[in-house]
């Protein structure tokens, strides 16, 4: 009778396994998806033409075709002096692009640039830019911190490896805003602990904060905190050191009343404000702003423009310059990309008219194009498409 139920489980059994067996090879076969890189068969002077049309591409915000033709750089031309500047605009693109998504590409992209070129003049911009991601996804102080430790961590290597950069003021100005988040949130802990009246774990985050942050908005509240920890483990000569400090430096501290009761009580001199505790007095930021932070979480005022390409999306000049020795003009009109398919008009990239009005065109550029004599220089179009379609002036 109990043959064919055993049968049954046997057959059921052996039917999963290999049906378990067929997803992993399958995986297995399928792999991670790598990166597509585009090639094509080489030429002198396409390297220069390909970063041109990729430049441009990008200046226009089209992101996927800018990507396309510096990809095809990159995998034609290998020794081209281009191929760092390519690998940077790419990662340029998706940090201008914003989005969790885009931002973890961006870091993967910037990462691996600076694997290849350490030594490039624009390797500190690179690192910048990676604790730049990070700042921008710094969350309310009273959830995970994780970004605010990597971008500190980021911020510490480039203030090491790069201490005569000229990004140290910006770094700085970073690492302050970046320690206030990581100094709250610890601050919120130890609330929470002392609460709950877990006066070890309440010394072991105040002390964490007083050695890590000594800027911190709220070290006053720190000491306190850390003074009471102590006196209820019934270290007294500590806590008294505390209590000191926050009424010598925070004479105006809401705490500093109750510092002075504490030392006080212990039979310790309450100490006079130092020469520069107005110094020491920072300003709270108001309740409205404090609630909004705790909510959307703080905000810095972490730029979202790229390495090479800034503002308006207009050039960086030392990368302008850089392109200009290598043979790469920003400045004159090129036409779209062959890659695309698209046999689009002929546009210009050159300077932006600052007063907000567009450029009048001259008598040369109303008139047609005239042919182009032959040159055996590589041309950027067709020479099939070009026959076809006529050169319209630029807009």
């Amino acid at each position: 009778m109990s043959t064919p139920w055993v049968f049954e489980q046997t057959f059921r059994r052996g039917w999963a396994l290999l049906t378990l067996t067929a997803l992993i090879a399958a995986s297995l076969a399928c792999g991670s998806p790598k990166k597509k890189v585009a090639t094509e068969e080489t030429r002198e002077g396409r390297d220069r033409e390909l970063y041109a049309e990729g430049l441009r591409a990008m200046r226009k915000r089209r992101y996927e075709e800018g990507r396309l033709l510096l990809s095809t750089l990159i995998g034609s031309y290998d020794g081209s002096p281009l191929l760092p500047l390519a690998k940077l605009l790419i990662a340029d693109s998706f940090y201008r692009e914003g989005g969790s998504s885009s931002l973890a590409q961006a870091d993967v992209e910037y990462r691996e640039w600076l694997q290849f070129f350490p030594q490039h003049p624009l390797a500190d911009d690179v690192l910048l830019k990676i604790a730049q991601i990070h700042v921008r996804q710094i969350g309310p102080a009273n959830l995970d911190n994780s970004e605010a430790r990597r971008a500190e961590r980021e911020l510490l290597r480039l203030t090491r490896e790069y201490p005569q950069s000229k990004l140290q003021p910006q770094v700085q100005e970073y690492l302050k805003f970046t320690r206030e988040q990581l100094g709250m949130h610890s601050l919120g802990v130890a609330r929470l602990y002392f609460k709950q009246q877990k006066y070890v774990a309440v010394k072991g985050r105040c002390e964490g904060i007083i050695r890590s942050y000594p800027d911190f908005t709220y070290l006053d509240e720190t000491l306190f905190l850390h003074g009471v920890s102590l006196t209820q483990l019934e270290d007294t000569p500590e806590a008294a050191k505390s209590f000191a400090r926050l009424v010598r430096e925070y004479p105006n501290s809401e705490w500093r009343d109750k510092a002075a009761e504490y030392l006080e009580r212990f039979g310790v001199e309450v100490p006079a404000p130092a020469e520069d505790a107005e110094v020491r007095q920072v300003v709270r930021k108001g309740f409205i702003k404090r609630k909004f932070e705790e909510i959307f979480g703080p905000t810095a005022s972490v730029t979202k423009e790229g390495i090479i390409l800034k503002k308006d999306d207009t050039i960086d000049p030392e990368v302008e310059e850089l392109l200009v020795s290598l043979g790469v003009r920003t400045d004159v009109v090129t036409p779209e990309s062959t890659l695309t398919g698209q046999g689009k008009q002929m546009q210009t990239y050159g300077p932006r008219e600052t007063n907000g009005s567009a450029a009048r065109p001259t008598a040369a550029q109303t008139e047609p194009a005239p042919k182009p004599p032959a040159d055996p220089t590589p041309k950027v179009a067709d020479p099939k498409k070009s026959k076809k379609s006529k050169a319209q002036p630029p807009r």
